[in-house]
């Protein structure tokens, strides 16, 4: 039959990252990003890191193994590898310790790949010994499926999925996001298509640029943890892109540098920083007065126009940057939901009996943090 008994007495394969904490190996990750963001600067960075001697890449503050590694460029194919060899070059400059050889760049001189040229590329992983193999993008890869429905985006993604586990290797799938509509953060939806993507993928990475009025003036991106399976999610790292000159004016070099993120609070008014706004504002407003938690997701889901589940991390931000100034209380009345009071000793704290009207059912603490 088709399903497989698992030994729960067998000891747990250790799961090896390419990236610690971000990019594992044998699994498929996928990022994503707006066109012209860097999704091809920062790969190609990775890339090129692996081709210096064992011992001496490094990528985003990370120490990374050497080896083989294949870089499959569909998405803006010339017959030259122009965008992929550009990038490499500035990287060069700034380690000329790395070595091109240790670097596959293929392009497809089709529509796409075939299964027969999926099964080509498959063999060359595994005639390599690739410990990385960048496909850049899906789309570009698999132009004739339609990515917006389940049962179109399986058949790729599973064949993603066994083509890691056969070689080992990281397969990172570069991807787009949707353009964002009015008054949405950029990202919020998540990678384009279908959500069997994000299911089958181990890890799912967002990449944004932060505005540069934020950071003086630099170019520094936002790379958004959206989903991972095997480490730390729900949170975002900060990388700077620093770019030279040669003498004539023209791209000389680049590398990528670790930076601290701006407040969260100074990155403009989204709807998610509307709805913590809104669940602060009732907790304020109500100085010493026990408020229902249900009370907090109703005031944020109205004030930022979100669904539940963001509303529901709208309220654990509020909670969270008002620290030590809100304590968690229990109510009278059936189940004992929970409340919060702002600003008064605990001896001051009046507890009264839940309104019928705010009687949800059991939410997680306001210390658990979602993940995909």
């Amino acid at each position: 039959m088709a399903l497989k008994v698992i030994d729960l007495h067998a000891q747990l394969r250790r799961i090896d990252f390419l990236v610690p904490g971000l990019i594992p190996l044998g699994y498929v990750t996928f990022l994503g990003a707006r066109e012209g963001v860097g999704k091809t600067t920062l790969m190609t960075c990775l890339a090129w890191q692996m081709t210096r001697p064992d011992g001496r890449g490094e990528y985003l503050g990370h120490p990374i193994p050497a080896g083989p590694v294949i870089y499959l460029n569909t998405d803006a194919a010339d017959g030259e590898g122009r965008s992929v060899r550009f990038s490499l070059e500035q990287h060069r400059v700034a380690f000329p310790d790395g070595d091109m050889r240790g670097l596959a760049l293929l392009e497809s001189t089709g529509a796409g790949l075939s299964l027969e040229e999926f099964g080509e590329l498959l063999n060359m992983a595994r005639g390599l010994g690739a410990r990385c193999v960048i496909i850049d993008s899906f789309m570009g890869t698999f132009p004739g499926i339609d990515g917006n429905k389940l049962q179109d985006t399986m058949r790729p993604m599973i064949a993603l999925r066994d083509f890691a586990a056969q070689t080992g290797a990281a397969v990172i799938v570069l991807d787009h996001l949707p353009k964002k509509a009015a008054n949405e953060k950029e990202g919020e939806r998540g990678i384009m298509g279908s959500t069997g993507k994000s299911a089958q993928a181990r890890a799912v990475h967002l990449l944004t640029r932060v505005p540069p009025r934020e950071v003086e003036g630099r170019d520094v991106l936002r790379w958004e943890v959206r989903k991972n399976s095997f480490a730390r999610s729900g949170h975002a790292l900060g990388v700077e892109v620093e770019r030279w000159a040669d003498e004539h004016g023209q791209p000389a070099g680049l590398r990528l540098l670790p930076c601290d993120l701006p407040a969260e609070e100074e990155r403009g008014d989204t709807r998610s920083d509307r709805a913590k706004a809104a669940a602060v504002a009732v907790l304020t407003e109500k100085a010493g007065l026990t408020v229902p938690h249900a009370e907090l997701i109703a005031a944020a889901v109205k004030g930022g126009n979100v669904r539940e589940r963001a509303a529901q991390q709208a309220v654990r931000e509020a909670l969270a940057a008002l620290g030590a100034q809100v304590r968690a209380v229990r109510m009278g009345g059936r189940g004992a939901p929970r409340a919060y009071v702002y600003g008064a000793a605990e001896e001051d704290v009046r507890i009264v009996d839940a309104p019928q009207d705010f009687m949800p059912p059991a939410l997680g603490d306001p210390e658990e943090v979602f993940t995909c």
